[in-house]
């Protein structure tokens, strides 16, 4: 089974290394005429047939679709392209095979401002039966290991999160911890998982805009 994560960040004029921060809103935003966003984008598509990524951008004020090819090597699809800032920008992702054929395909409208913007996220669905890909939006990687587990209820699972820069460099930080549904699993400060009740949840660890998500099931 293979995973691809993307990385995306949005700064003004700056040309930033592999990823990119936008914000989704429906309230317009107002730029100065001419501002542009850097966006960088980083696709680990190691493991995966992924040749070549394709980005289109469109927006009601953008009159023809802005199109970019993400160069790919050594398994990282990695590039930097410009975007106008603005509200209502779709950012359209598409993932192709070594033969042309389209594998991955997902998008997303944000709102691209000319300074730092909060993290959000993307799914890319699979076209020709490969597993679904988690896009991460955020100027850091969160992992969380171990990414599932199964508890009695009543039992504990001890979570812990790696931090990793653009580069894929470790970081050191603290996370904030939470769980998505308190009935079924509470998580402490120190990553510690407790199952209160049957059902299944998501535990997730955030750090500066980016997070990272474990799967908690929890059994009678």
């Amino acid at each position: 089974m293979s995973r691809t994560h993307l990385f995306f960040a949005c700064r003004g004029r700056a040309a930033l290394l592999l990823l990119l921060l936008a914000s989704c809103s429906d309230q317009p935003v107002v730029e100065p005429r001419g501002a542009d966003g850097a966006v960088a984008i980083r696709a680990d598509v190691s493991g995966t047939a992924i040749a070549a990524v394709v980005v289109e951008v469109s927006a009601p004020d953008i009159p023809t679709t802005l199109v970019f090819n993400i160069p790919v090597a050594n398994g990282v699809a990695s590039g930097t392209i410009t975007v106008p800032a603005g509200s209502n920008r779709t950012i359209a992702v598409r993932a192709f095979d070594a033969s042309g054929v389209q594998t991955h395909a997902g998008s997303i409208t944000l709102t691209i401002q000319s300074g730092t913007n909060p993290a959000t996220s993307i799914v890319l669905t699979p076209l020709t039966g490969d597993v679904p890909l988690q896009a991460t939006l955020g100027d850091y990687t969160i992992t969380v290991s171990p990414p599932s587990s199964t508890l009695a209820r009543g039992g504990t699972v001890h979570l812990t999160a790696a931090i990793k820069d653009t580069n894929g460099n470790p970081m050191t930080g603290t996370v904030a911890w939470a769980t998505d549904n308190p009935g079924v699993a509470a998580v402490d400060d120190a990553g510690v998982v407790t199952a209160t009740g049957v059902g299944t949840t998501t535990i997730a660890a955030t750090f500066h805009g980016a997070s990272g998500t474990a799967a908690i099931s929890v059994t009678p």
